[in-house]
Protein backbone atom coordinates (compact mmCIF):
# COMPACT_ATOMS: atom_id res chain seq x y z
CA UNK A 1 0.00 0.00 0.00
CA UNK A 2 1.54 3.53 -0.93
CA UNK A 3 1.58 6.12 0.73
CA UNK A 4 -1.54 9.34 0.36
CA UNK A 5 -1.84 12.75 0.73
CA UNK A 6 -3.05 14.24 3.43
CA UNK A 7 -5.94 16.56 3.05
CA UNK A 8 -7.43 19.14 4.99
CA UNK A 9 -10.38 18.70 6.96
CA UNK A 10 -13.21 20.94 5.83
CA UNK A 11 -14.50 23.28 8.25
CA UNK A 12 -16.88 26.10 8.14
CA UNK A 13 -14.37 29.20 8.52
CA UNK A 14 -15.10 32.16 7.16
CA UNK A 15 -14.64 36.11 6.93
CA UNK A 16 -16.49 37.08 9.98
CA UNK A 17 -15.10 33.93 12.20
CA UNK A 18 -11.69 35.75 10.92
CA UNK A 19 -12.53 38.98 11.61
CA UNK A 20 -13.19 37.87 15.21
CA UNK A 21 -9.90 36.05 15.58
CA UNK A 22 -8.29 39.02 14.17
CA UNK A 23 -9.68 41.11 16.90
CA UNK A 24 -8.79 38.85 19.37
CA UNK A 25 -5.11 38.35 18.26
CA UNK A 26 -4.72 42.18 17.99
CA UNK A 27 -6.16 42.62 21.85
CA UNK A 28 -4.02 39.81 23.43
CA UNK A 29 -1.08 41.45 21.84
CA UNK A 30 -1.84 45.30 23.39
CA UNK A 31 -2.86 43.79 26.58
CA UNK A 32 0.49 42.03 27.00
CA UNK A 33 2.27 45.27 26.00
CA UNK A 34 0.38 47.23 28.73
CA UNK A 35 1.22 44.71 31.50
CA UNK A 36 5.07 44.42 30.52
CA UNK A 37 4.80 40.97 32.41
CA UNK A 38 3.56 41.93 35.60
CA UNK A 39 0.22 40.22 36.69
CA UNK A 40 -2.37 42.07 36.22
CA UNK A 41 -6.16 40.81 37.38
CA UNK A 42 -9.25 41.90 37.49
CA UNK A 43 -11.08 42.78 41.23
CA UNK A 44 -13.34 39.85 41.82
CA UNK A 45 -16.54 42.43 41.88
CA UNK A 46 -15.35 43.06 38.27
CA UNK A 47 -15.89 39.42 37.34
CA UNK A 48 -18.65 38.63 38.71
CA UNK A 49 -20.32 41.53 37.08
CA UNK A 50 -18.87 39.98 33.39
CA UNK A 51 -20.28 36.35 34.37
CA UNK A 52 -23.59 38.10 34.71
CA UNK A 53 -22.92 40.00 31.63
CA UNK A 54 -21.52 37.29 29.33
CA UNK A 55 -23.40 34.50 30.91
CA UNK A 56 -20.13 32.76 31.55
CA UNK A 57 -19.15 31.04 34.93
CA UNK A 58 -16.61 32.37 36.78
CA UNK A 59 -14.38 29.50 37.11
CA UNK A 60 -13.77 30.15 33.14
CA UNK A 61 -13.58 34.10 33.45
CA UNK A 62 -10.46 33.16 36.05
CA UNK A 63 -8.97 30.44 33.64
CA UNK A 64 -9.22 33.12 30.75
CA UNK A 65 -7.35 36.03 32.98
CA UNK A 66 -4.93 33.40 34.62
CA UNK A 67 -4.14 32.29 30.52
CA UNK A 68 -3.56 36.40 29.69
CA UNK A 69 -1.28 37.00 33.01
CA UNK A 70 0.81 34.06 32.56
CA UNK A 71 3.16 33.69 29.34
CA UNK A 72 3.76 30.05 28.06
CA UNK A 73 6.51 28.84 30.09
CA UNK A 74 9.64 26.60 28.84
CA UNK A 75 9.20 22.71 28.68
CA UNK A 76 11.36 21.14 31.06
CA UNK A 77 12.00 17.70 30.64
CA UNK A 78 11.55 15.07 33.91
CA UNK A 79 9.82 18.30 35.02
CA UNK A 80 9.35 19.00 38.49
CA UNK A 81 12.87 17.29 38.66
CA UNK A 82 14.37 14.79 41.90
CA UNK A 83 12.30 15.37 44.61
CA UNK A 84 14.80 17.51 47.21
CA UNK A 85 12.77 18.07 50.78
CA UNK A 86 9.05 18.04 51.90
CA UNK A 87 8.21 21.31 53.25
CA UNK A 88 5.30 21.37 55.96
CA UNK A 89 2.56 24.06 55.12
CA UNK A 90 -0.42 22.70 57.26
CA UNK A 91 -3.15 26.04 56.25
CA UNK A 92 -6.19 25.09 57.15
CA UNK A 93 -9.98 26.84 56.51
CA UNK A 94 -13.45 25.89 56.37
CA UNK A 95 -16.20 27.19 54.00
CA UNK A 96 -19.75 26.36 52.82
CA UNK A 97 -19.32 23.22 55.56
CA UNK A 98 -15.67 22.30 53.28
CA UNK A 99 -12.60 22.06 55.18
CA UNK A 100 -9.54 23.24 52.92
CA UNK A 101 -6.30 21.55 54.35
CA UNK A 102 -2.84 22.70 52.16
CA UNK A 103 -0.51 20.28 53.99
CA UNK A 104 2.46 20.38 52.67
CA UNK A 105 4.81 20.97 49.39
CA UNK A 106 7.10 18.36 48.31
CA UNK A 107 10.34 20.98 46.96
CA UNK A 108 11.77 19.45 43.59
CA UNK A 109 14.62 20.89 41.69
CA UNK A 110 12.94 22.77 39.20
CA UNK A 111 9.05 23.39 40.67
CA UNK A 112 7.22 22.59 44.23
CA UNK A 113 4.45 20.31 44.11
CA UNK A 114 1.68 21.91 46.59
CA UNK A 115 -0.86 19.26 48.08
CA UNK A 116 -4.36 20.82 48.96
CA UNK A 117 -6.92 18.09 50.84
CA UNK A 118 -11.03 18.84 50.69
CA UNK A 119 -13.38 17.11 53.28
CA UNK A 120 -16.85 17.56 53.69
CA UNK A 121 -18.54 18.76 57.00
CA UNK A 122 -21.15 17.03 56.81
CA UNK A 123 -21.24 13.68 57.48
CA UNK A 124 -24.33 12.75 55.72
CA UNK A 125 -22.59 14.33 52.05
CA UNK A 126 -21.40 11.10 50.00
CA UNK A 127 -21.26 12.86 46.73
CA UNK A 128 -18.33 13.33 44.78
CA UNK A 129 -16.86 16.74 45.33
CA UNK A 130 -14.86 18.35 41.79
CA UNK A 131 -13.52 21.32 42.37
CA UNK A 132 -12.94 23.92 39.64
CA UNK A 133 -9.61 25.25 41.65
CA UNK A 134 -6.55 27.09 41.00
CA UNK A 135 -4.36 27.75 43.65
CA UNK A 136 -2.91 31.12 43.54
CA UNK A 137 0.08 32.07 45.74
CA UNK A 138 1.88 35.34 46.37
CA UNK A 139 5.66 36.43 47.74
CA UNK A 140 8.38 38.17 46.54
CA UNK A 141 8.79 36.14 43.63
CA UNK A 142 6.35 35.71 40.54
CA UNK A 143 4.90 32.36 40.58
CA UNK A 144 3.67 30.53 37.96
CA UNK A 145 1.05 27.73 39.05
CA UNK A 146 -0.82 24.77 37.07
CA UNK A 147 -2.80 21.77 38.36
CA UNK A 148 -0.73 18.35 38.49
CA UNK A 149 -3.22 16.03 39.33
CA UNK A 150 -6.80 15.23 41.30
CA UNK A 151 -8.68 12.54 42.87
CA UNK A 152 -11.37 11.90 45.15
CA UNK A 153 -14.07 10.19 46.19
CA UNK A 154 -16.91 9.70 49.14
CA UNK A 155 -16.78 13.28 50.28
CA UNK A 156 -13.35 14.06 50.23
CA UNK A 157 -10.76 15.29 47.36
CA UNK A 158 -7.10 15.72 46.40
CA UNK A 159 -5.53 18.38 44.17
CA UNK A 160 -1.67 18.81 43.79
CA UNK A 161 -0.44 22.08 41.91
CA UNK A 162 2.83 22.56 40.03
CA UNK A 163 4.50 25.79 41.64
CA UNK A 164 7.37 27.49 39.22
CA UNK A 165 9.61 28.88 40.51
CA UNK A 166 10.46 26.45 43.72
CA UNK A 167 8.73 27.79 46.74
CA UNK A 168 11.14 29.16 48.88
CA UNK A 169 12.16 26.50 51.97
CA UNK A 170 10.58 29.51 54.63
CA UNK A 171 7.01 29.81 53.30
CA UNK A 172 5.94 32.56 56.34
CA UNK A 173 5.89 35.26 54.08
CA UNK A 174 4.15 33.07 51.32
CA UNK A 175 0.11 33.71 50.57
CA UNK A 176 -2.17 30.92 49.56
CA UNK A 177 -5.47 31.51 48.24
CA UNK A 178 -7.92 29.24 45.89
CA UNK A 179 -9.89 30.87 43.10
CA UNK A 180 -12.38 29.35 40.91
CA UNK A 181 -10.97 28.05 37.76
CA UNK A 182 -12.12 25.68 34.88
CA UNK A 183 -11.44 25.88 31.19
CA UNK A 184 -14.47 26.63 29.15
CA UNK A 185 -12.73 24.42 26.29
CA UNK A 186 -12.70 21.24 28.80
CA UNK A 187 -14.37 18.19 28.62
CA UNK A 188 -15.46 16.10 31.18
CA UNK A 189 -13.45 13.55 32.44
CA UNK A 190 -14.50 9.77 30.41
CA UNK A 191 -16.92 7.74 32.79
CA UNK A 192 -16.48 4.65 32.60
CA UNK A 193 -18.81 2.04 34.65
CA UNK A 194 -17.86 -1.10 36.08
CA UNK A 195 -21.23 -2.76 36.97
CA UNK A 196 -20.05 -6.62 36.04
CA UNK A 197 -20.00 -9.79 38.29
CA UNK A 198 -16.34 -10.29 38.87
CA UNK A 199 -15.22 -13.94 40.41
CA UNK A 200 -11.52 -14.23 41.90
CA UNK A 201 -10.31 -18.09 41.69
Amino acid sequence: MGWGELKAIPNEYNDKFKSIDESIMTLIQDRKGLSRGKRIFPPQEMIQEWANRYEMDIPQINWLMHSLNHPEQPFIRNEPGELLSVVPIMKKTIHDSFEYFITHAMQHENASVVNLEIRSGNVDHAGHIRPKLLLEVKGKDEFFVRSHGSHGGGGQAHLSFLVRPRLPDDIREVLFALIPFSSPMGTPPKEIILDQEVQFE
